[in-house]
């Protein structure tokens, strides 16, 4: 079952506001150079999220090191950034599936803008039967992020994931963990979000049973992050609320710098403040 509707991500995609609780929202043009002025470049890259530094330049090198040309499709994939990025850096051909006329347009739009083709971008749900038998074992790479834990049966989702993967292809699955710190956050400044999620699978032993060995190999399954306030919200008409939230995510800037220097590529990882749960696995060949 569906814990989130078409028309709420409609909503969101409609805002251009992205992905939530899986990445922070981008630094303005205007803010990224002030930053600049301040700390330097090499401050400002270390400014950067901690979460994202070791996914990206720690984790997915491990194993995107002979991933050119490669085909790798994103499950909600709007508004289209993480592909985009992939692509840029690990020269994989990018691909999108996203259900919402919205989020379609996002996506297709950040593909067009750097260069991708837009038509990489499928508008369909991706556990409708047409959608399941044109793509069967097309992919490379499947990835979803910020995704799965919108079901109470995560389990058939995975296996729709599953069905699109090549042998041997890789399984890439990203989640928030809305536990721990960021369960009484949310509690207390935005609880109508609590039901939109699937809580228990935030726990990670409950994470890593969702991965079935007959099916899938795992390549690694454990928290990612060491904690970030950019996984606060608030609601929307919280309005002192938000702007105490701008203000902590500037401060969350200088965290991201202490977190680089003190654990640099070995992460620090708890159940209590990690912000993500991270997935690899490689399918296993029938």
């Amino acid at each position: 079952m569906r814990l989130t509707d078409k028309d709420y991500w409609e909503r969101v995609y409609a805002k251009n506001s992205g992905a939530p609780a899986i990445s922070p929202p981008p630094a303005s043009r205007r803010s990224k150079e002030w930053l600049r002025r301040l700390l330097g470049q090499s401050l400002i890259t270390y400014s950067e999220p901690y979460d994202d530094y070791l996914l990206w330049d720690v984790i997915l090198p491990s194993y995107f090191g002979d991933a050119k040309g490669k085909s790798a499709i994103e499950i909600g994939s709007a508004p289209g950034n993480f592909m985009v990025k992939l692509a840029d850096k690990f020269s994989v051909v990018p691909f999108g599936v996203e259900y919402t006329a919205a989020g379609t347009a996002a996506n297709r739009l950040t593909f067009s803008e750097h260069g991708y083709n837009p038509e990489g971008v499928i508008e369909a749900d991706v556990f409708s039967s047409d959608f399941q038998a044109a793509y069967r074992g097309k992919f490379d790479v499947v990835i979803s992020r910020g995704f799965i834990e919108h079901f109470s049966d995560p389990k058939n989702v995975l296996d729709a994931h599953l069905s699109l993967l090549k042998q041997g292809g890789l399984l890439i699955v990203l989640i928030p963990n809305l536990r721990g710190i960021y369960w009484a956050w949310t509690w207390l400044f935005n609880r109508k979000e609590l039901p939109l999620h699937n809580l228990d699978i935030m726990r990670i032993n409950h994470f890593r049973t969702l991965f079935d060995p007959s099916s899938v190999d795992t390549l690694r399954c454990n928290y990612l992050g060491t904690f970030t306030f950019w996984l606060f919200t608030a609601e929307s008409s919280a309005l002192f609320m938000n702007k105490v939230l701008r203000g902590m995510h500037l401060v969350q800037r200088g965290i991201n710098i202490g977190f680089r220097l003190l654990f640099g590529r070995r992460g620090c990882e708890t159940a209590w403040f990690s912000p993500n749960l991270l997935f690899v696995g490689k399918k296993c060949k029938e």
